[in-house]
C-alpha cells in the first residue's frame, strides 16, 4: 500500500550552507555515517548531499512527515 506520493527539490546552496553554519551538525543529524563518508568521497558533496536529502524529504512527504 503507498501511503501517498513525495516529490521534493533541494537547492545545493542550501544544503551547503546549513552544513557551513551548523559546524557539521547538520550532517551528522540528517546523514547516517556511511551517507557522510560516500558524498564526502566527491570532488563536490553537496549535489550528493542535497540528492540525499531530497530523496529523504520525498519519503517522508509520502508518509505523511516532514523533514524541514
Amino acid at each position: 500500500m503507498v501511503a501517498g506520493i513525495g516529490t521534493d527539490v533541494v537547492a545545493v546552496a542550501r544544503i551547503k550552507r546549513a552544513a557551513a553554519r551548523s559546524g557539521g551538525r547538520f550532517l551528522n543529524r540528517v546523514y547516517t555515517g556511511r551517507e557522510r563518508e560516500y558524498c564526502l568521497a566527491r570532488r563536490d558533496p553537496y549535489p550528493c548531499f542535497a540528492a540525499r536529502f531530497a530523496a529523504k524529504e520525498a519519503v517522508f512527504k509520502a508518509l505523511g512527515n516532514g523533514l524541514a
